[in-house]
């Protein structure tokens, strides 16, 4: 199997999350009440030091802050990545002549990664220190989670910019793929994979593949 393009998987990875991070800017953004509070701890930290930073973080208003700026920052991360995504899929693909047969059509995968992933972390209390690291901590390992296995392809950026996805078999497999017989997925943009026609494809990661029709 060709090497695995860890930085498209972790781009995939951020870029599922961008949902998540939309709505925690809208639920605790607050442009005047963080302004204020930006504002009051400069002129307070010269005086008082560290213990104004202790202060800050024990705020209430400090968890919906950190978030709100993680999500603004998250979005703008994942526009870059959109847009790069364009540029990966036009380069490093692989021709052979092969031919695929679309086993079955993911349909619902980025559904079911809303709301098993997503759902969770957007009702977590973030108004208190404790609960701040709790969402850090559960992000943390959900990404972690996703980047180690192979369902970080459920993406409903993807599915928003008209990815679909397919569980596909080679019908006449090069020999880089050790596994001949195997079911793989496939991420394409469009009308889909003919099966009548031969295609390129680039390896992401765990047997998914970017695949278009020559």
């Amino acid at each position: 199997m060709e090497k695995d393009n860890i930085r498209v998987k972790r781009s995939l990875v951020v870029q599922s999350f961008a949902p998540l991070f939309l709505l925690l800017t809208i639920k605790h953004l607050d442009c005047s009440l963080y302004w204020a509070l930006i504002c009051k701890f400069f002129s307070e930290i010269r005086e008082s030091g560290f213990f104004v930073v202790v202060k800050a973080f024990q705020h209430q208003a400090f968890g919906g802050l950190f978030v709100s700026a993680l999500g603004l920052a998250w979005m703008i991360a994942t526009l870059f990545i959109a847009l790069g995504f364009k540029g990966i899929q036009n380069s490093g693909f692989k021709s052979a002549g092969e031919q695929i047969i679309v086993a079955n059509t993911e349909t619902e995968g980025s559904a079911i990664f809303l709301v098993t992933y997503v759902l969770p972390l957007l009702t977590d209390d973030v108004s208190t220190f404790r609960g701040l690291v709790v969402f850090i901590l559960m992000l943390v390992m959900i990404i972690a989670l996703l980047i180690n296995s192979k369902a970080f392809y459920h993406n409903p950026i993807l599915a928003a910019l008209k990815y679909k996805t397919y569980s596909f078999k080679f019908l006449n497999p090069d020999k880089d793929i050790v596994d001949p017989e195997a079911e793989y997925i496939c991420i394409t943009r469009g009308e889909g994979v003919s099966e009548e026609a031969t295609i390129k494809r680039k390896h992401i990661s765990d047997g998914v593949f970017l695949i278009y029709n020559e």
